[in-house]
């Protein structure tokens, strides 16, 4: 019989011939390639449970090659020791060291969770509230940008954050980090709201007049700026409903850009254009990196995958619940008398006999539908379909939809995630004019198919596997 594997919680250092199914959630390299250089990361497995993990220089050369972020394996043996350096990736009382006959060796473990947020509240900081020297994750709308400074011998940017009850963080980003963060800023195409994910972030206590803030680690953070992610998304969507005041992102007196604000005056039409690439469905079809595009194209098909066309989740913070009903305590502090339930739904976009499954959240839905996925499972379970699971027959309202589209590749879960989208026929007309194909690009009317030789009747519902046979691509990643 084979041997079950160890779980992350029973690690207690009494044994070192651990067998360990898990996902590597982080990956990061400290120090100099080919000599001083170790890796690091952060492992999950089948229950959450996270620990950290440290492949020394002397070892990393046998298994660098093999480390990769979100793929999954079986390991054996490792060193075991406590967890109680001055900063603390994982609240795990021990981590784990790669020894001389430490295995690896890769399986496909799709049911192991990814990556889920740790986020800290930021009344919590502010209070003193927080475990001191644990890395934590930070999510929040920035309101102002302080002060920033770049040189070669320092170079740093201070900005205050603002979560969705209105509390105030200051938050300092360092070297690659400032960069990557004054880049976004000076090439943003609008003035909408600029909102960021930063991981292992480290909290600093307030000292006398001085607040607590956060800021980067040395290599372990991430940050995404209004990355297409189901937790920026949600916490845009948040952001709107609750009116939440953001300040202009402006730097102070005469360090102000006219970089940072120049998006302000565009147009709808070049807001929806900006920092985007306009390409076909063909074109799409076969783009292996990380992009933003803009097509036009029709709503043909529903794609039932392995998740379910809606998910249950708080209302205050729209995060992702496993509770489908009753009462339940969010993470975020909101108590619920019930989850409400939130749209996630693929469709196969039609252009010329070319096809793209294309991710669809909430408000998107909702706006199509004319539905919420509250309401819409209300009439399902009347019409006694009782199974959260069982698509209504209401999503049959997105097909048939001609829009035009701007969307992020995900090259690594091989979608793409819809951004905007416009019925708009001047908009639609625009992009058209901008397709290779421009010859069938033709003025848009009332009275005209504004496609032509799109397929404008709706098709079935079709499954994942059908889908994945025309196009080549694997099923979409799990976001909560």
């Amino acid at each position: 019989m084979a041997r079950i594997p160890d779980k992350i919680r029973s690690i207690n250092g009494s044994k070192e011939t651990l067998k360990l199914a898990v996902r590597i959630t982080d990956l990061w390299f400290v120090g100099t390639p080919n000599k001083s250089e170790q890796a690091e990361m952060v492992f999950v497995d089948s229950e959450g449970d996270q620990i950290h993990v440290i492949c020394k220089s002397d070892h990393l050369k046998s298994w660098k090659a093999d480390l990769k972020e979100n793929c999954t394996y079986v390991m054996h043996n490792f060193k075991v020791v406590k967890n109680d350096g001055q900063f603390r990736v994982c609240e795990h009382e021990y981590k784990l060291f790669f020894i001389g006959v430490t295995v690896v060796r890769e399986a496909d473990l799709h049911e192991l969770p990814f990556k889920e947020f740790r986020f800290v509240e930021f009344p919590n900081v502010v209070a003193g509230n927080f475990v001191s020297g644990l890395l934590v994750d930070i999510i929040g709308v920035v309101d102002q940008v302080v002060f920033r400074h770049v040189s070669s011998k320092n170079t740093r940017v201070v900005f205050r954050m603002k979560d969705l009850s209105g509390e105030i963080l200051s938050c300092i980003l360092w070297e690659n980090y400032c960069i990557q963060f004054l880049s976004y800023l000076n090439e943003r195409g609008d003035d909408g709201p600029m909102v960021i994910i930063l991981t292992h972030v480290r909290i600093k206590d307030a000292q006398g007049s001085y607040p607590a803030l956060v800021s980067n680690s040395f290599k372990a953070s991430k940050l995404f700026i209004n990355d297409p992610i189901l937790e920026i998304h949600e916490f845009k969507e948040r952001l709107l409903d609750l009116g939440v005041e953001v300040t202009p992102v402006l730097l102070p007196g005469d360090q102000a850009s006219s970089q940072v604000s120049g998006g302000s005056q565009l147009s709808s039409k070049d807001l929806f254009l900006s920092k985007a690439e306009v390409k076909t469905i063909f074109e799409i079809n076969g783009i292996f990196e990380d992009v933003v595009c803009v097509t036009v194209g029709t709503i043909s098909k529903i794609v039932m995958d392995n998740h379910s066309w809606c998910y249950p989740a708080c209302v205050q913070c729209h995060r992702k619940t496993n509770i489908q009903t009753g009462p339940f305590t969010c993470r975020c502090g909101k108590d619920n008398d019930q989850p409400v339930l939130r749209y996630r739904v693929e469709v196969m976009v039609t252009q010329n006999n070319e096809s793209n499954k294309f991710l669809l959240w909430d408000r998107e839905c909702a706006e199509l539908i004319g539905e919420t996925a509250d309401d819409v499972n209300r009439v399902k379970i009347e019409d006694g379909d009782l199974d959260l699971n069982a698509s209504p027959q209401a999503l049959d309202k997105l097909l048939g939809h001609v829009l035009a589209f701007k969307v992020r590749i995900q090259s690594k879960f091989k979608n793409a995630v819809v951004l905007r989208y416009s019925n708009d026929l001047d908009l639609i007309n625009v992009v058209l004019k901008m397709l290779p194909d421009s010859e069938q690009s033709l003025s848009v009317t009332a009275d005209h198919d504004p496609v032509a030789g799109f397929p404008l009747t709706p098709k079935k519902r079709v499954s994942s596997d059908e889908v994945d046979d025309e196009l080549g691509s694997s099923p979409s990643p799990t976001i909560v």
